[in-house]
């Protein structure tokens, strides 16, 4: 999703966008995407995760890819563009100099 993210982003740039403009842009674009896949995976995963039976591996598995998918799904959604527009203030920066 980040990759996908990041792609959108590049393309609205190379449109003559701003950076945060094409952030932006491509954040509102994606959204619904990203949070409806990540969703649609974890409400699947609820019954596994919280059922009472043999199955201790699968219930402990279901628990961490709910909880891997929760975190990489905040990480693309604000981390990863945060960053993003950080590391290119700096090279900016670095190259004026």
């Amino acid at each position: 999703n980040a990759i996908v993210l990041m792609d959108r982003v590049e393309k609205q740039k190379h449109n003559g966008l701003s950076t945060r403009e094409a952030l932006l842009e491509a954040g509102s674009v994606r959204l619904r995407p990203i949070l409806m896949t990540a969703t649609a995976t974890i409400a699947a995963l609820i019954p596994l995760a919280v059922s009472t039976g043999a199955g201790i591996i699968s219930k402990t598995l279901a628990i961490v890819v709910i909880g891997g998918l929760t975190t990489s799904t905040l990480l693309t959604l604000v981390v990863v563009p945060i960053v993003y527009d950080l590391l290119l203030q700096m090279r900016q920066r670095l190259f004026k100099r």
